[in-house]
């Protein structure tokens, strides 16, 4: 960014200038972060990052029409008044609109909310440090310490190469602003044509709630029958060890740990990070699933790659860490399990989803003994007097209690343990009658083997069984959801059961909500902000004219990287709202200055006003643009978590500061011209 700033300056001091409002207005926000309670974290250090490429805008804004007022033959001081003046409305307007944008984020009550709260708040404070800085240490230290002469002296060195490359590009614009404010139908052709192709490639991004990261654990869980002996477990437990450690690549393991409980065990691998190892988590996740798929019969394995948001995977819904996840909803548990196993099987046919569970596994066994009432009855018993006897010599009753040195034991009396150890014996409890008969207890019981769930779970009073799944690697939520939901169309409910997409998939769609209504309530405020700087409706139309535009660079920009639209992205483009209409604020304002104080016409206004904005609106856009770039790698631990904001904020801010360039005057010159129509009326 500093490069770019001594490009386009061509001097020292007035990238020196910049550069320390730099560090002044972070130092600034870290004092606004303390103060406020807010802890450095990913978030707040992603909100800094993104917040550095926008902090020097002001500043770069202010003292470019600084330097231009002292080329222009005036002394420094005035310099410094009249170039800050001249701007003070539109930087002021422009980061308005920048932070209202982040208002609806911080009141959001949902995982979007929870997640991006501190980066809107570190952003904003980063935004209000910045305009505090360029309209009073970036003016006094211009009017002090800047070196440029007065007038335009260049010399024939590299610098003065540079300055006519630059006039060279001015002079290019000023042309094609020329054709285009007189061929506007054109431009406004041209524009719409690029908007429509844009929303018809939009269907093809991949959605999903959250960009995958390459997570440095990976899982992998053994679940066998209910009641197995875990001695059993324990043997399918090594061959399981035995083909993971085949699998992995040992090397680049930390550790392997193995736990293992009664009917399922799970074998744990710490990865080195991410940029230690060669292989990435997901595709040894798929690795391991392909080799251990069959080998484990009676045994029902699942693979795992914790990505970086697995805890709020596990915080969305009750079936765990799985990306889809399926709420079957009703009463019979019988006839869910059934309907369950049919759905299981309809989405093991989709080929990106892969380890598909049931919640409720097959129920514990247990002996049942049943009590012939009409038998007891006439034998004058009851149900309770046949369990007591039972529990007597099975369970065993407290007959007393032993003393011995102030100790006390209690004396339990029940049968020898060989006399007690299947439902067999039973044969050998006596009965006593109330007319003094012994019999066995065996001929009033009858004895039933069952299976009882382990749990029932609820939500909202209904009985629920989940059906979940894992995603293969490099497949979005959203697509995946959508063949699953084609492939259950024709799946018919009886009555009193519902199926509901939950999990992740129900926070996606909570998320979008969040962040259409974020827009839509973006839109007003910076309509506001601006009708407030203008002091008329028709102006802060004309800026809003830029904000469609973001998505022409945002659609090519996710598809090129293979982005997706996630929580991330739709943060970006929000973003952008706020971001895009600064250009073309700073571009109207200056018109209206033009038209105001050397009484121009609209269409020298247009022209010069453009010739003048050029360098500035360049400047603002690359050190944004540069300022996100480090983001837009995705490189460190939890990069990739940053990367899809700031590659949509790249896309549309690039594409939409080269159509703005034109399309915003060509839209002015329209407006008016409609306008004074309208008064001639």
């Amino acid at each position: 960014a500093i490069l770019i700033l001594y490009f386009f300056f061509l001097n020292g001091s007035t990238t020196f200038i910049i550069a320390l409002s730099i560090p002044i207005s972070i130092i600034a926000t870290f004092g606004l972060l303390f103060f406020n309670g807010l802890t450095l974290n990913q978030m707040s250090f992603g909100g800094l990052a993104l917040g550095i490429g926008l902090i020097v805008d002001n500043a770069i804004v202010v003292l470019e029409n600084i330097v231009r007022q002292r080329e222009n033959d005036k002394p420094l001081e005035e310099s410094a008044l009249i170039g800050t003046r001249q701007v003070s409305g539109a930087i002021v307007a422009s980061t308005l609109t920048t932070m209202v944008i982040f208002l609806p984020i911080v009141f959001m009550q949902t995982i979007s909310g929870m997640l991006f709260k501190e980066l809107a708040l570190v952003v904003v404070f980063a935004l209000f440090c910045s305009l505090l800085v360029a309209l009073t240490l970036v003016p006094m230290l211009g009017s002090r310490y800047l070196t440029i002469k007065s007038g335009d002296h260049r010399g024939t060195n590299l610098k003065s190469r540079i300055g006519q490359w630059l006039d060279r590009l001015e002079d290019a614009y000023a042309k094609l602003l020329n054709k285009a404010i007189h061929r506007r139908k054109t431009v406004f052709g041209i524009t719409s044509a690029m908007l429509l192709v844009t929303l018809f490639l939009w269907p093809l991004i991949p959605v999903e709630l959250a960009p995958q990261t390459d997570a440095d654990e990976i899982d992998v869980d053994l679940e066998m029958a209910q009641g197995t002996n875990i001695a059993v477990v324990n043997e399918y437990l090594y061959e399981l060890e035995r083909i993971v450690r085949e699998s992995t690549p040992m090397d680049q393991v930390r550790h392997l740990t193995i736990e293992i409980r009664p009917g399922d065990a799970e074998v744990e691998l710490s990865l080195l990070g991410a940029d230690e190892r060669t292989i990435d988590s997901f595709e040894l996740a798929d690795q391991i699933r392909r080799n251990v798929e069959g080998k484990i019969p009676g045994a029902e394995v699942q693979v795992e790659a914790q990505s970086g948001l697995w805890m709020l995977r596990r915080l969305f819904g009750s079936a765990g860490g799985q990306a889809v996840q399926l709420e079957l909803r009703g009463y019979d548990l019988g006839l869910a399990d059934q309907l369950a196993l049919n759905i299981k099987q309809i989405m093991e046919q989709v080929p990106e989803i892969k380890d598909v569970r049931i919640s409720r596994r097959e129920g514990r066994p247990e002996q049942n003994l049943i009590v012939d009432r009409e038998k007891i009855a006439d034998l004058g018993l009851s149900v309770r007097d046949v369990a007591e006897v039972i529990q007597t010599n099975v369970g065993g009753s407290r007959a007393g209690v032993y003393r011995e040195g102030g100790e006390e034991f209690p004396i339990v009396v029940r049968l020898q343990p060989e006399d007690r150890l299947s439902s067999l014996d039973l044969g050998n409890v006596s009965l006593r009658t109330n007319n003094g008969e012994i019999m066995p207890v065996s001929s009033v019981v009858r004895k039933e083997r069952r299976r009882t769930p382990t749990s029932i779970e609820r939500i909202d009073g209904q009985r629920v069984t989940y059906i979940s799944a894992n995603l293969q690697s490099g497949a979005a939520l959203g697509d995946v959801i959508l063949k699953v939901q084609e492939r259950l169309r024709n799946v018919t409910l009886p009555g009193g059961f519902s199926l509901v997409f939950g999990g992740e998939f129900e926070e996606q769609q909570k998320a979008q909500g969040d962040f259409t209504l974020s827009i839509l309530m973006a839109l007003v405020l910076i309509y506001m902000v601006m009708a407030a700087q203008f002091e008329r409706f028709l102006d802060p139309l004309i800026v809003m004219v830029a904000v469609p535009m973001a998505i022409i660079g945002v659609v090519p920009a996710l598809l090129i990287t293979g982005t997706s639209l996630n929580i991330q992205s739709l943060m970006g483009i929000v973003m952008l709202i706020g971001i895009v209409v600064n250009n073309a604020i700073v571009l109207v304002d200056y018109i209206n200055l033009m038209r105001r104080e050397q009484n121009l016409g609209v269409m020298e206004a247009v022209m010069q006003s453009g010739r003048l904005r050029l360098r500035p609106i360049l400047m603002t856009t690359c050190t944004t643009v540069l300022g996100m770039l480090p983001l837009a790698f995705g490189t460190g631990a939890g990069g990739e978590i940053q990367a899809a904001l700031a590659r949509a904020v790249i896309g549309g801010l690039t594409v939409s500061t080269l159509i703005t360039l034109v399309l915003i005057p060509a839209v002015y010159i329209s407006a008016n011209d409609l306008l004074d129509k309208v008064r001639a009326r």
